[in-house]
């Protein structure tokens, strides 16, 4: 009986040898003594891989202990400020930033209050003029803002158009509207 199946091979991948540091080292001393400067080379290239994969188990280790140290604490904290909140000893307050820093032995907490933002928009601080540096050039523009070049404002505006420089133009606009 011969059975006709056109079934493959199954292929297994053959294990790779997993060297130790020990190993790896003892090999290193062999081809430096022979003068085998490629397998040092190679075999350096693997302590350096090893020393990598070392180092990265040990960091995650420690990440994953410390998330949940983490949580732990935070559980804890976290029960203190309920108890703060329910007592209605909190209400004034939007939120608790607490700090402990184990090296300076320093610990904070701040109670925060949210403010209502202003109302405006540009940069920085508020608006000193209500008008806009647009509105001056359509005014002004063509009015000579340099008399040494014989430059307009509309002309300044556009060579420059670092903060600075259109901050100058918008100054002298404001002084042309009789503003400043």
């Amino acid at each position: 009986m011969a059975e006709n199946s056109k079934a493959k091979p199954v292929q297994v991948k053959p294990e790779v040898e997993v060297k130790t540091k020990k190993q790896l080292l003892a090999e290193m001393k062999v081809a430096v003594d022979s003068g085998n400067f490629k397998a040092v080379s190679k075999i350096s290239a693997e302590i350096a891989r090893l020393v990598a994969t070392e180092e990265k188990a040990e960091r995650e280790a420690k990440q994953a202990a410390a998330a949940e140290l983490s949580i732990k604490v935070k559980a804890q904290i976290d029960a203190v400020v309920k108890k703060l909140t329910d007592s209605k000893a909190l209400d004034v307050c939007d939120g608790v930033w607490y700090s402990y820093d184990f090296g300076e032995k320093l610990s904070t907490c701040r109670l925060l209050k949210s403010q209502p933002k202003a109302k405006g928009g540009g940069s920085g601080a508020g608006k000193k003029f209500a008008i806009s540096t647009a509105e001056l050039l359509a005014k002004h523009g063509d009015e000579i803002a340099n008399s040494e070049t014989g430059e307009t404002f509309k002309q300044a505006y556009e060579k420059d158009t670092s903060g600075n420089a259109r901050y100058r133009v918008r100054m002298k606009l404001l002084k042309a509207e009789g503003l400043t």
